[in-house]
């Protein structure tokens, strides 16, 4: 539930961009219209939507989280040229086109949501600007990535990986046809497209390159004793009496190893050691605090105001904003 309730506040967040004329068709209805007036009123105060609030979730409607994120982008950034830090352009477009090589299809998915370019770069600029402020005054030399390094090879450790494929049926009689279809001969994948009930069945059977760590102990005990080109026995996998049973067999097999500290896990490395020493260092919920005090909001939907109101004064109370 907590999952689709993030989806809502993120479908909210994703139109709330959208130039939408108050008095045009938004969408219809078996006929019947719905124009841009009712669309945003019912978005603005859409129920069942919320965040989390020190220990628990308090339901808030999505106009009132619209604006809660809006201003505390606003006051990060403000904060950020208050203390000097605030990302240039610069800095943005060369952490735009690092993003990009990690993620090559990074801007086309952004925009297949329906957003812009634009609004990436400010995302981006309001994320840089933030790790700033946490980090302002942090320092981290090449030795000391070395000495982490060095000294923490088990969380530099790119685990065991299996490339599998798989085939899953649902009963005793199923197993069996696989198993003479097997032992005549016939190739895994032909069987996994014939046999198998899983989707995978359509590429016969492929499974994908899996790290052992992402794998139940009783898979990964079978696995450990599975050479390459043979199949495990069957794995009963069964849930909630929905019967299910899995024979993978194991296509290659990548063994442990320590990445290499190439240009980007130093970046990754001293990234985190900053923020690890900034969260000590600085405190950044206390200036936040202090900067949501001093501003000076003005919301004209009265309805909305009030609720931001008390959402800021249960904001303020909690310890870590000097309340």
């Amino acid at each position: 539930m907590r999952s689709f309730l993030t989806f809502v506040v993120w479908v909210a967040c994703v139109f709330a961009t959208a130039q939408v004329d108050v008095n045009r068709v938004v969408m219809t209805v078996n006929g019947e219209e719905v124009k841009g007036a009712d669309y945003y009123r019912r978005m603005e105060f859409l129920p069942g939507v919320g965040k989390r609030m020190g220990a628990g979730f308090t339901e808030v409607p999505p106009g009132l989280l619209t604006i809660d994120q809006m201003v505390t982008d606003m006051l990060i950034l403000q904060l950020a040229k208050e203390k000097g830090v605030y990302p240039s352009d610069l800095e943005v477009t060369s952490e735009m086109a690092d993003r990009n090589r990690d993620n090559p299809d990074l801007l086309e998915i952004w925009k297949s949501s329906g957003r812009t370019e634009e609004e990436l770069k400010n995302t981006i600029r309001i994320e840089m600007a933030q790790f700033k402020i946490v980090t302002f005054g942090i320092t981290v030399t090449d030795q000391e990535i070395d000495r982490i390094y060095k000294e923490r090879a088990s969380e530099f450790l790119i685990p065991k990986q299996y490339k599998l494929s798989v085939v899953v049926v649902v009963s005793d009689a199923e197993k069996a046809a696989v198993e003479e279809d097997l032992k005549a001969g016939k190739p895994f994948a032909e069987v996994a497209k014939a046999r198998s009930q899983d989707v995978s069945k359509v590429s016969g059977g492929q499974y994908g390159t899996v790290p052992e760590t992402a794998l139940g102990t009783e898979i990964r005990t079978a696995l450990s004793k599975t050479k390459i080109g043979e199949t495990t026995p069957w794995l009963n996998t069964s849930a909630n009496d929905a019967p299910a049973f899995v024979k993978f067999r194991v296509d290659d097999v990548t063994a442990e190893k320590k990445e290499e500290l190439t240009p980007q896990l130093r970046k990754r490395i001293r990234r985190n050691r900053m923020l690890d020493l900034g969260r000590v260092k600085n405190e950044i919920g206390k200036e936040m605090g202090a900067m949501r005090r001093k501003a000076k909001i003005d919301i004209k939907q009265p309805e909305l105001a009030k609720a931001y109101q008390k959402l800021i004064e249960a904001y303020l109370s909690q310890p870590s904003t000097g309340g």
